[in-house]
């Protein structure tokens, strides 16, 4: 029997009338075929945990709270399938070619033989089947003849589906179950909304006549999502009503799903009006299963709310009321009656990792990856973990009593008469490729002196995402398997840019511009249009490399582009990606026109004062520590300010060792030698300037440890230890091998003397 696909995704396709007819037994059925535009499609959860931030912070697909499924029957159970034969691989042949079409209405159902509309339902079945089997390949590999194989599976069961309903009265349960399959395959393969609210609303009505609610419930919330294609504000008007309705009836299981519901068609539309009328939801939910001790729904609403702080602001305020939301979720978590949900647990963990991401907390954040991959491998064979990424949350039933004995749709019963609700998620593989992207990030800081971990974990993420490209066996609708598709390759395009970032910390420069051209590669493949984020990250890291590379001029057309440009009227709220990466733009701006004899050296003075109110405010203790240093070597030459240049240095190294940014105290240290110790003689400066070797090799950027080995030479030369600065000065000619070559000659701030 045909397994039916459990995630209603954004891409829809036109359809054509197909001009020949499919036939059956002698009787013609007329189809349509699908025409089917695969780049339009995309994957539900992208942008999730998308927070904002330039290096710390994960703008990787995938990470908002998980969206209630969209779940319709697994399979229609008809009697006596049992002896039903398999259909034949190709169309089948009419036999009598004098028989007439079903579509034409000129054959009677008592024409036809017994049991043949359950014949009809089963054909259907088999054909969506088929196609849905083949639906990962055919969508990986992209090819057109595979396409309108796919189509033509798809449109003759939906052909089947339709004469069935056309043509013979079905008992109630039966036919609202058929209405029911029949909307959701035009919902997810098809853009016939009028033809699906339709056969949705015929279906309704007879579920209210004969009072079968389960199936009433299921097709108004199939309904609700048709609509929100169309008509995304009457789509949360007809929700609210029915929420008004099942709390009046007390219909606890089917509060949770369309308040579960709404919250997921509210963050589809990003508003921040519709951000806090989520969160409403939210406790809205949270208050009703505390009410009734259903502990895993309260669990599972907490750890949806902190992932909604998480994901629309950065502030100080936004990750605390992230982390109340995660020790209820924790509290909760502990109950017994909750069971075993390594979902649920894997997302709280994920929440918890990316909170102390946003904060800068290095060394917390390293504590919670080692707790979230402890959970990732603690049963990675557990039954727990589903193909196609569903879990189901169990609930505690008290209430009036109703008729819930399906074993599929939102809400379901299982062997034992409990109830759970479903939720969609992500299958484990994606599952453990986000996973190695949070940890790369949480130990980035590390990676120079911890033997390139983090460099590892990105390769492994894109090197598990490549095996989940090649075509799965999960059995869904090909929109479906496109954006599932759609999403790992965008997932890989944010672990090609952070690991091209990781390379360039430690002046990696030659592997950086290959990791680069890659990304573009893989970009052009998508076929879909690349956010925002994606895109700001790649010109800034275009603009970073020309920078590393001493191509000055290039890198300075990249950082002064309109889209980095600083904002002149009130700055938001909160910081945002676009917002950090223009001010980070700024500052390598300041560096490139340092010097007095560059011709743009005039406005350096306006980007300072310009700055100052965006990074005074700013929450990331790296803007703030890069900050602090920009301002202490704005005028590096200058005598007068002393105490304030070393009050900003000051500044720039503690917010600097706070967050483990080693590069930023490796240049402050440097700093700090050239200008106060620069030709004295005495221990004090041969401290520094050894102090700044230590830190330089723990960067792991050969730039600036060459420059901490030169400026240890030029100190030794001072105190008369020439055979010892030489030496020194020849370990720094060996590290500054490979640099590329307009940094050798010293260009960088327009001097002419040497590394």
């Amino acid at each position: 029997m045909a397994y039916l696909p459990e995630q209603a995704f954004n891409g829809r396709i036109a359809v054509r009338p197909y001009p020949s007819p499919t036939t059956c037994h002698g009787q013609a059925i007329q189809v349509q075929i699908p025409v089917c535009p695969v780049d339009r499609t995309l994957y539900q959860n992208h942008v999730a945990y998308q927070s904002n931030g330039p290096a710390a912070q994960i703008h990787a697909p995938g990470a908002r709270p998980i969206l209630q499924r969209p779940v319709s029957p697994v399979q229609i159970s008809y009697p006596a399938q049992s002896n039903r034969s398999q259909p034949s691989k190709t169309p089948l042949s009419p036999i009598d070619d004098t028989a007439k079409t079903v579509n034409d209405g000129s054959a009677s159902p008592a024409a036809f033989p017994e049991g043949y509309q359950l014949m009809l339902l089963s054909l259907a079945e088999d054909y969506i089947a088929a196609a849905h089997e083949q639906a990962s390949t055919t969508a990986s590999k992209r090819r057109n003849g595979d396409l309108q194989i796919y189509y033509k599976l798809i449109a003759t069961g939906l052909g089947c589906l339709e004469a069935v309903l056309k043509h013979w009265r079905l008992q109630p349960r039966l036919e609202a179950v058929v209405r029911w399959r029949y909307a959701t395959i035009l919902h997810e393969e098809t853009e016939n909304v009028m033809e699906a609210e339709e056969a949705l609303s015929k279906g309704i009505t007879i579920c209210d006549r004969h009072r079968l609610l389960d199936l009433k419930y299921n097709m108004q919330h199939l309904l609700a999502r048709v609509m929100f294609t169309t008509n995304p504000r009457a789509s949360l008007k007809f929700v609210d009503g029915i929420i008004k309705d099942v709390e009046a009836y007390q219909h606890t299981p089917w509060v949770y799903a369309y308040r579960f519901l709404r919250v997921s068609l509210c963050l589809e539309l990003s508003t921040h009006q519709d951000t806090i009328s989520a969160l409403n939801q939210i406790r809205n939910i949270s208050a009703w299963s505390m009410a009734r001790g259903d502990m895993a729904i309260l669990a599972t609403a907490s750890t949806f709310e902190a992932l909604i702080h998480l994901r629309d602001s950065s502030s100080a305020e936004s990750i605390e009321q992230a982390h109340r939301a995660l020790a209820a979720a924790r509290s909760s978590q502990l109950d017994p009656a909750l069971g075993h949900l390594p979902q649920l647990s894997t997302l709280t963990h994920f929440a918890d990792l990316c909170c102390s991401l946003q904060r800068f907390d290095p060394a917390q954040a390293l504590t919670k990856m080692q707790a979230m991959q402890a959970t990732l491998e603690e049963r990675p064979q557990d039954s727990a973990w589903v193909e196609d990424g569903s879990f189901a949350i169990p609930l505690k039933h008290i209430g009036k009593p109703q008729q819930i004995n399906s074993q599929s749709g939102l809400v379901r019963s299982r062997s034992d008469g409990s109830l759970v609700l479903m939720f969609a998620w992500m299958p484990r593989e994606d599952i453990y490729s986000l996973g190695y992207l949070l940890s790369s990030a949480a130990i980035n800081h590390r990676n120079s002196f911890d033997g390139q971990k983090a460099e590892q974990m990105l390769k492994d993420g894109m090197l598990m995402q490549d095996g989940t490209l090649e075509g799965g066996k999960l059995s869904e609708s090909c929109s479906s398997a496109a954006s599932r598709n759609t999403w790992r390759r965008v997932l890989q395009c944010y672990m090609q840019l952070y690991l091209a970032f990781t390379l360039c910390a430690r002046s990696a420069w030659s592997s950086a511009s290959d990791k680069l051209l890659q990304l573009k590669e893989r970009i052009s493949d998508l076929r879909v249009s690349v956010t925002q984020p994606l895109t700001l990250l790649i010109r800034y890291l275009e603009g970073i490399i020309h920078q590393g590379t001493g191509d000055l001029d290039a890198a300075l057309f990249i950082f002064q582009s309109p889209m980095f440009s600083l904002p002149t009227s009130q700055p938001p709220p909160t910081p945002n990606l676009h917002l950090d990466l223009s001010i980070l733009s700024t500052f390598s701006t300041i560096l490139i026109i340092n010097s007095q004899s560059h011709p743009q050296h005039h406005i350096l003075d306006h980007l300072l004062t310009t700055l100052a109110p965006l990074c005074d405010s700013n929450p990331s203790r790296n803007i703030l520590a890069a900050y602090n240093l920009v301002r202490a070597t704005a005028h590096p030459n200058s005598t007068t300010g002393i105490m304030r240049t070393k009050q900003y240095l000051q500044y720039a190294l503690q917010a600097s060792k706070t967050v483990a940014n080693n590069q930023i105290i490796c240049i402050t240290l440097t700093f700090m030698s050239w200008k106060f110790f620069r030709g004295v003689v005495g221990e004090q400066a041969e401290k520094s300037a050894r102090a700044c070797l230590n830190v330089a090799n723990k960067t792991g950027d050969r730039l600036w440890m060459s420059v901490a080995e030169g400026t240890l030479a030029e100190t030794l030369d001072v105190q008369g230890r020439g055979q010892e600065a030489e030496a020194v000065r020849e370990e720094g000619r060996v590290i500054a091998e490979g640099l590329p070559a307009e940094l050798m000659r010293g260009k960088i701030n327009g001097t002419d003397g040497g590394v």
